[in-house]
């Protein structure tokens, strides 16, 4: 006996609305649960979909096109979380947000500090757009955010023009929580102007560990 199209159509439609929510989950598994209405839509999942998915106790709305997963906690870092998938591909959190994210400085930035492409727009509200240009060494993931390494961070804060109390203290405590090397933190300086080097430098021969 034939099976008619038309009954395997709904079904062959149900199975893979299910391969693709599994292949946003994966993506959202790597992004601490969150993900975007923009990466859901690349998958092929549209707006009313994801709404549905809502109501039915599968998401929450994180942000303005945000959403989490309801097998992921909530992040402290949320209000980062949402700036970054906002903000779009290759957008990575860097500078006085890096060193919040990874603990090392007991100041909470005014703003979020995003590095984006040079071709991305600058008008973001209670953003801080930098727009430079990162190598693949640049970069890593930490809490599911994508953010530069420790090393960069800090420099980029010394170049930054934040306090050298406070970049002292990010070294100190980076150091001694094994998060990066003075090694790598003196490579990275050399990249920067001969006042951050000495910075650097003075600040990594003090610290005995």
């Amino acid at each position: 006996m034939r099976i008619k199209s038309t009954v395997l159509c709904p079904f062959y439609a149900y199975i893979m609305k299910l391969e693709k929510e599994l292949e946003l989950y994966q993506i959202a598994e790597d992004q601490a649960g969150y993900f975007s209405l923009q990466q859901a839509r690349q998958l092929g999942l549209q707006r009313n979909q994801v709404y549905r998915d809502i109501k039915r106790g599968k998401l929450i709305k994180a942000g303005y096109g945000v959403y989490r997963f309801v097998q992921f906690p909530a992040s402290n870092f949320e209000e980062i979380h949402r700036a970054v998938l906002s903000a779009g591909k290759n957008t990575v959190v860097g500078f006085q947000s890096a060193l919040y994210v990874y603990e090392l400085s007991d100041i909470i930035p005014s703003e979020i500090h995003l590095i984006l492409p040079p071709t991305a727009s600058r008008r973001r509200e209670d953003i801080r757009v930098h727009t430079i240009q990162l190598e693949p060494d640049d970069i890593t993931s930490f809490e599911g955010l994508p953010i530069t390494t420790v090393a960069k961070s800090i420099i980029d804060c010394a170049f930054a023009n934040v306090g050298d109390e406070e970049v002292r203290l990010a070294i100190l405590q980076s150091l001694r929580r094994g998060m990066t090397t003075k090694e790598k933190l003196i490579q990275e300086s050399k990249k920067r102007s001969a006042k951050i080097q000495r910075l650097i430098s003075q600040s990594v021969e003090r610290i005995k560990l």
